[in-house]
């Protein structure tokens, strides 16, 4: 038998045609596609642990996955090598050997995500799967008040989706920031929301980022992320926004330390 090596491989995807990140018995995943392919190059089966589980729809642009193989390809010629056994929407950037006991979900310290709202009056043929497409009247200072309330370690308990199976709801948000864009002589025609913490709870972003667009057009009042946050440390339920579609958010960065 070789010797087993960890490898941590960086990739990016577009997650339009998956069902998320991990891997289902009857669904694409991206995590399925990627061992299928490892194991066609290393010739031997291959489980990758990522970062983060990105849902159904979502992208990656920075996505950390780590797998062991008894192969004896370098693990810096890995990224080359996939090119033609991964469909064009999965990209391995970068690789590289790590420590046996490297865990990427463990050892990170931080995520980034960004949600992308397109404002224009007509949206891009090439940017519809990336941005969610919302033209209407938004009050942008009022939901640049809101965001600010995710900051710091709250409880996220009214701001995750049934399913989740986290032991806890406690997260620690240290960036809550909304960016608004210039594109192709547009001003502020791309808005972005910027949030890195140290995790994430099921559809926890999407869940924020639909509870302050139903606040800035006017559906929930202002103070409705404090009050939810509030309520979940008091133990309580509180009436969030909307849960947006995948499209619009993006795993930029995964950080270690």
């Amino acid at each position: 038998m070789g010797k087993v090596t960890r490898v941590r491989l960086d990739i990016q995807y577009d997650g339009t045609r998956y069902a998320g990140f991990q891997r289902q018995r009857n669904a694409r995943t991206i995590q399925g596609v990627l061992e299928a392919a490892l194991g066609r190059l290393l010739q031997h089966p291959v489980t990758v642990k990522a970062a983060g589980r990105t849902d159904a729809g979502v992208h990656a642009r920075g996505q950390v996955v780590a797998f062991n193989t008894l192969a004896s390809i370098p693990p810096e010629n890995i990224p080359k090598a996939l090119a033609g056994l991964l469909p064009d929407d999965i990209i391995a950037d970068r690789a590289e050997e790590v420590e046996p006991d490297f865990d990427p979900m463990r050892d990170a310290v931080s995520k980034t995500y960004c949600y992308r709202i397109w404002r224009g009056e007509r949206l891009p043929v090439m940017a519809h799967r990336y941005v969610l497409w919302y033209p209407g009247r938004l009050d942008y200072r009022l939901m640049e008040a809101e965001a600010s309330e995710f900051l710091g370690r709250k409880d996220f308990a009214n701001f995750r989706a049934l399913g989740s199976s986290a032991r806890t709801t406690v997260r620690r948000v240290t960036q809550a920031r909304w960016v608004q864009k210039r594109i192709d002589g547009e001003e502020g025609a791309l808005w972005e929301f910027w949030v890195t913490a140290d995790g994430f709870l099921y559809k926890m972003i999407r869940l924020m980022v639909g509870t302050m667009l139903d606040v800035g057009r006017g559906y929930l009042p202002p103070g409705t992320v404090k009050g939810a946050l509030e309520a979940a440390e008091a133990g309580y339920g509180f009436k969030v926004g909307q849960c947006l579609p995948g499209k619009g958010l993006c795993l930029e960065r995964v950080s270690f330390s």
